[in-house]
């Protein structure tokens, strides 16, 4: 008895702490600054920037996401987001499922399909852009916005 009253009491990780844990959270955001680059690419064409300028803007933009956003904010508030959508009970849920073998696969696989979602919206929106503009122009000539 003596052992069981004085042993450290550990403290419990909440449900949300787990699921973002075995979810690899941390990588996820990792993997969502990887999906972004195709703007960035798009904005290398757009400026008409070469290999070394598009080297040097893809190194500013992750310059900047690596020294000047706060992930451990972002991390949590998106805890509280988890926590107010879902029970504990259901968050429990969820990580059980990352934990399978189907769920580990699923995350694996995650940062790549998003790359590829991505690209898949970009180009149906480049291909789109003309319609885009015929409807934003009267918009800007009635607010007398110059392009």
């Amino acid at each position: 008895m003596f052992f069981t009253l004085s042993a450290p009491i550990m403290a419990q990780e909440s449900p949300v702490d787990e699921m973002f844990r075995v979810m690899s959270m941390d990588k996820q955001m990792v993997g969502g600054f990887e999906a972004m680059l195709p703007v960035i690419d798009q904005m290398t064409a757009k400026f008409r920037l070469d290999n070394e300028g598009k080297k040097e803007l893809r190194e500013i933009f992750r310059t900047w996401f690596n020294e000047d956003i706060d992930r451990s904010k972002i991390m949590s508030e998106m805890k509280q987001l988890y926590s107010q959508a879902f029970t504990d009970e259901e968050i429990s849920e969820i990580t059980k499922f990352y934990r399978t073998s189907v769920g580990k696969k699923f995350l694996e696989k995650s940062t790549q399909l998003m790359q590829l979602a991505a690209q898949i919206g970009m180009k149906e929106a480049q291909s789109k852009q003309v319609k885009l503009m015929e409807r934003v122009t009267p918009f800007l000539e009635k607010h007398s916005i110059k392009q």
